[in-house]
């Protein structure tokens, strides 16, 4: 029996995902697509050096380069995707994808139009976001994010996030994180508007999405539902029963 050949091209294998990553030594824990405990499935990681996060509250685009050398090294590596980790990446998606021959994921912000189309037009989208100051009108409309179903809030009240992911802290107090996250969720409802989901801009935040789950009793969506949902279409499966069907 002839057996196939394995094909070679990259020097390891298996990876299902790439992560571009910000140049930052911040904590980050399970549920942070920063920390590959976070995932079921092989990830790499490309870090993307001489880049600062004010290119992209700022969207510069004199630095785009090492954005998109740092996706394509990801290519290269033989993963079969590339996934972002912070949500202002909307406004270059298009850039990086037009780079690659693989997908580009760039913000948990492009789940905002799939999800409104499913929700009763009554209901808004409630997002958090790591500062309302930071979080463009460009970086929405990049992302086919329409203004008028968001309710928008952000975590610039949080002294943990501010110490730790604006200020770059290299120690994290997650009850406090927790304690924050919960806090600007809270105000969300504050609006009196009727919220039917939830999104999370900042990756930072997904590690206590089941807080949000559990005390508002709401659906939550973020960076990692995007990559789980990529991942899983290149999941191999088999759909077979486990049970005798019965006779006509």
């Amino acid at each position: 029996m002839m057996q196939s050949l394995i094909s070679g091209g990259t020097t390891h294998y298996g990876q299902v995902a790439g992560i571009l990553m910000l140049d930052s030594m911040i904590p980050r824990i399970p549920g942070d697509p920063g920390h590959a405990a976070t995932f079921e499935f092989p990830v790499q990681y490309g870090v993307i050096r001489e880049f600062q996060f004010e290119d992209l509250v700022e969207i510069r685009r004199e630095n785009l380069n090492r954005i998109l050398a740092a996706a394509v090294e990801l290519q290269h590596r033989g993963v079969n995707f590339v996934a972002a980790d912070c949500g202002l990446f909307s406004v270059f998606q298009a850039d990086i994808a037009d780079v690659l021959d693989i997908p580009f994921i760039g913000s948990s912000l492009n789940l905002i139009p799939l999800l409104a189309g499913f929700l009763n037009s009554s209901k808004k989208i409630g997002l958090i976001t790591g500062h309302t100051g930071l979080l463009t009108e460009a970086h929405l409309q990049a992302a086919g994010a329409a203004p008028d179903r968001l309710v928008i809030r952000g975590m610039e009240h949080s002294q943990e996030f501010q110490r730790v992911v604006i200020k770059r802290g290299l120690k994290l107090n997650p009850e406090a994180m927790r304690t924050g996250v919960i806090a600007a969720v809270k105000d969300l409802f504050r609006s009196n508007e009727f919220i039917g989901a939830i999104v999370l801009e900042c990756t930072n935040l997904i590690s206590f999405r089941q807080d949000i789950q559990k005390r508002f009793r709401l659906p939550v969506f973020d960076m990692v539902s995007l990559i789980e949902f990529f991942a899983d279409g290149y999941r191999l499966r088999d759909f077979k029963s486990d049970y005798i069907q019965p006779s006509p």
